[in-house]
């Protein structure tokens, strides 16, 4: 059985193979892998921050008003019928008390005579008419000297109910009150009662005089009170409560079904009324997903068509903006021709197609002669209307199918399709004459604008596209060397010849850059995705001139290469980092530098001893220092390059793999070598927002590096969307001209001023 190491490798080579197969199948054409900085438009950034549509379980908006209305119209429906119950209660009690008393006063009426006249007959008239009224349960006439019942009524819904006879508190209450108009009410103590009970006394009035001689009608009379009996009388108005009751319950079943009728045909109409808004989903959907071709049709009411406008005014204005920004991309700001990204992604193209279609093109590289001179004496403003007279002129001399870009400064590049050598030295020469015949006229002064071109074809040699384009370079240099106004076609035997000349020239500009310190360092910000509040910087190599212009390597680095003194390049570059550490430690910096090694590097014998003696001599953290080699320098040189990074990371030095991913090359190799950062290149950054294959690989590259337990640095990060994605990928560093370009020296503060304008919850620092 195969051990479980072996089962991962083979599971990440697998990974690995199906990943760069989907790419291969999805990808088309050639891909740009010239490490250019340059800007990528961000898609619909805004949109990936903004979530149109909630992750959360889809609620109907017609639903959630109805239920609302229904909610709401329940709350005020049992407000209502609280307020018209307890309301109707007191009214009721209100009358119910009057009627007592009326009641009342009734009875002592028709009860007064039986107890003058003891008349049996008398309280079966009595009974005959209260027997009328079904709310009279019970009336019961008490005798005042030994409060005895004399005579009482029992209604039939009483049953066997047992009312309890007056008690003496009641009595004596109603003794003290025998000048109210107001009977007394009872509260029963018995529960199985609901009754409403009064109780009265029964009282006769006089006029006490000494004689009726005496009589004088201007003296107050005087009456007095004697109580002959008692009243009792039990009142049941539970009929009325109850009717009160089922009325109320009637009326409420009433107004549920209104309700229930009014939410089916308001959902109907609200439903109805917003189905203008339920057609905006669909765009809104591919809008979500970045697809700004849609419109959002507007009808209904107004307030929805105001919505349906504003999106399509928002629509029009990503269109606009991403077409400014794809011409920014693109396209050279001056002149409107291609800029240089967008030329060499042409160039590759036309290389590709050559070979395929068995064709021949030619590539021309123009250089103005002089420009230089206008550009110095007449200021910036009169150069750049130099370039575009130019850039007019040149796109009159070319065919529609033909390319044509500013390549940098006073630079032009034309690729000629399909054609063999005699048109393209036919289109050479009628550009020189056309730039013979022109005049630059500005501030009352005329100038001749010469220029020299260098031709090359394409597609007679089995050359790559940098390859094509170095060799169109170097026929312009020719034709400037041999006296300017001039084309010069590629050569390759006399190429040979030039090259040689010009690594004799370069060896001594290279031995005296060593010798006398014309090499300088750049730093270019590697910044954390996770908080890590340490300054991080690549170290990039430049040549000084006499007159201060800066060479980039790729000038110098050639040439050094054949000539056996990359070596030399690399151990002043390791010096004067470790040097520079030392100063930032002195500074109170809190600073790690990314130093590139070449692949001749390996070849030394006395690599580990020198930086070792670099390190003490400038006291230097070890950890602080990070060399980067290229994966596929590393994969050539395999067993040294493993032997060296251990050796080096024994020291505690770490070690970054750059232009990790461009070489297909077996994840097996990646856990040989002993490496603690992986370094994504750029190529497939720098799209990787429009791109969902980038994604994947991208995505593919973190993970498995996290596997191997080793860090991730992204470069080329060109705008904030990047930026943001990778974050979310989980890459350990970032790097490119967004978050900052190489500079001659940094401080802390041009560190973090170079960091102020990207959000903070992307960097959180």
């Amino acid at each position: 059985m195969e051990s479980r190491a072996e089962q991962d490798e083979k599971t990440l080579d697998l990974g690995w193979k199906n990943a760069q197969t989907i790419r291969s199948n999805l990808k088309s054409g050639v891909r740009d892998d010239d490490k250019v900085h340059h800007s990528k438009p961000p898609v619909k950034s805004f949109l990936r921050r903004t979530p149109l549509f909630s992750r959360r379980k889809n609620t109907s908006l017609v639903n959630r008003i109805i239920w609302l209305l229904l909610i709401w119209s329940v709350v005020v429906y049992i407000l209502g019928v609280a307020g018209l119950w307890w309301s109707s209660n007191k009214v009721i009690e209100d009358n119910f008390s009057q009627q007592a008393t009326d009641w009342v006063a009734k009875l002592d009426e028709l009860g007064t005579p039986l107890y003058a006249a003891n008349d049996e007959f008398l309280f079966q008239s009595i009974e005959e008419q209260i027997h009328r009224f079904p709310e009279v349960s019970y009336l019961r006439y008490y005798e005042s000297e030994n409060n005895s019942i004399i005579a009482q009524y029992a209604s039939e819904k009483l049953g066997d109910i047992k009312v309890p006879e007056l008690s003496s508190a009641i009595i004596e209450k109603l003794r003290i009150n025998i000048d109210s108009n107001q009977p007394v009410f009872i509260q029963s103590a018995e529960e199985s009662l609901s009754l409403f009970q009064v109780a009265a006394p029964i009282v006769t009035r006089s006029i006490r005089s000494d004689s009726m001689m005496d009589f004088d009608l201007d003296e107050d009379a005087k009456e007095t009170y004697k109580i002959i009996g008692y009243l009792e009388l039990g009142l049941d108005f539970s009929d009325y409560k109850n009717k009160l009751k089922k009325n109320i319950f009637i009326g409420s079943v009433a107004v549920a079904i209104l309700f229930l009728v009014a939410a089916f045909f308001g959902r109907i109409l609200i439903k109805r009324s917003l189905r203008p808004l339920t057609k905006m989903k669909k765009p809104l959907e591919q809008l979500a997903r970045g697809e700004i071709d849609v419109h959002v049709d507007g009808e209904g009411d107004e307030e929805i068509v105001a919505i349906a406008n504003a999106l399509n005014t928002t629509i029009e204005a990503l269109k606009s903006r991403d077409e400014e920004l794809r011409k920014m991309a693109n396209y050279d700001s001056l002149t409107g021709l291609l800029n240089k990204h967008n030329f060499n992604i042409q160039l590759k193209r036309e290389v590709q197609r050559t070979i395929d279609e068995n064709d021949s093109s030619a590539l021309l590289f123009i250089d103005l002669d002089q420009f230089k001179h206008v550009n110095d004496n007449l200021g910036h403003a009169a150069g750049d209307r130099l370039l575009k007279q130019v850039a007019d002129l040149l796109k009159n001399r070319i065919r529609s199918e033909d390319v044509i870009s500013r390549f940098g400064g006073d630079e032009f590049t034309i690729i000629a399709k399909s054609i063999n050598e005699p048109d393209a030295r036919m289109i050479a020469e009628s550009i020189l004459k056309a730039m013979q015949e022109f005049v630059f006229i500005e501030g009352g002064q005329a100038f001749n604008i010469y220029c020299s071109i260098g031709v090359v074809l394409i597609g007679s040699e089995d050359f790559t596209a940098e390859e094509v384009f170095s060799q169109a370079d170097m026929s312009c240099f020719h034709a400037k060397s041999e006296g300017r106004n001039r084309y010069h076609m590629f050569d390759l035997p006399e190429q040979e010849e030039l090259r040689k000349s010009a690594d004799i020239s370069w060896s001594k500009r290279i031995s005296d850059a060593i010798q006398n310190d014309y090499f300088t360092l750049f730093y270019q910000p590697i910044v954390s995705l996770h908080g890590d509040t340490s300054e991080h910087y690549e170290v990039l190599l430049r040549m000084v001139m006499e007159n201060d212009d800066v060479i980039h390597p790729n000038a110098f680095l050639p040439a050094a290469e054949r000539l056996g003194v990359a070596i030399d390049i690399d151990y002043w570059v390791v010096r004067n980092a470790l040097r520079k550490i030392s100063e930032f430690k002195a500074d109170g910096r809190d600073v790690y530098l990314s130093i590139n090694l070449s692949a001749r590097i390996f070849e030394a014998k006395d690599l580990i001893e020198k930086i070792q003696r670099y390190i003490s001599q400038y006291n230097v953290d070890t950890d602080r220092i990070v060399f980067e080699i290229t994966e596929q320098t590393a994969v050539r040189h395999i067993e040294k390059a493993s032997k060296t990074i251990s050796e080096l990371s024994a020291l505690g030095c770490q070690f970054a793999l750059d232009d990790f991913g461009v070489g297909f090359s077996s994840f097996n190799y990646l856990k040989r070598l002993p490496v603690d950062i992986l370094k994504i290149d750029g190529e497939f950054i720098t799209d990787m927002v429009k791109d969902p294959v980038d994604q994947s690989m991208v995505q593919a590259m973190i993970k498995i590096a996290k596997t191997l337990n080793k860090k991730t640095t992204a470069e080329y990060v060109q705008d904030a969307a990047t930026l943001e994605m990778l974050k979310r990928f989980g890459a350990d560093y970032a790097q490119g001209y967004y978050l900052g370009k190489p500079v001659r020296d940094t401080t802390r503060q041009n560190y973090e001023d170079a960091l102020g304008h990207i959000d903070t919850n992307i960097l959180p620092f």
